[in-house]
């Protein structure tokens, strides 16, 4: 039990760190409860999913990837919702951070799965692409006609 309430806190503050800085680079309003709420959310749906399968003990008929398989089908349906095209200059807003967000919750069933080598490498790399993005001005390296 003690590690399931770590686990939750965990995937919420992995969700805060990449929503916190999504909101920076993007300026969103609360992005950062949005990414956290999710990471918990798909943490609790994987937890829920190995201790129930373990306390069923049915381990040849079922199959505890099935309910968190669930989170990346929603998360596409809730990350569709966040796309949308910018009606002043024709250009497609909003897929960087439906990504991100669709990303958030796989961190979180890796959090909730008890995967914390992939969690914390994810997680690097995540922030990492942020990073060198901000840094770079694309607009220079590739020109648009």
């Amino acid at each position: 039990m003690e590690w399931a309430v770590l686990k939750i806190i965990l995937a919420g503050v992995v969700g805060s760190i990449i929503g916190l800085v999504n909101k920076y680079l993007n300026s969103l309003e609360e992005s950062a409860r949005v990414f956290a709420i999710i990471s918990m959310g798909a943490a609790l749906t994987s937890i829920i999913s190995i201790d129930f399968f373990k306390s069923v003990s049915y381990t040849w008929t079922s199959d505890p990837g099935r309910i968190s398989a669930q989170v990346i089908s929603a998360l596409g349906f809730l990350g569709t919702g966040l796309i949308w095209m910018s009606e002043k200059d024709n250009k497609i807003k909003g897929v960087s951070v439906a990504a991100s967000l669709w990303v958030t919750a796989i961190m979180g069933i890796l959090i909730g799965a008890g995967l914390t080598t992939p969690t914390v490498l994810g997680v690097f790399f995540i922030v990492l692409v942020y990073w060198l993005y901000s840094i770079t001005d694309w607009s220079k390296v590739y020109k648009r006609k």
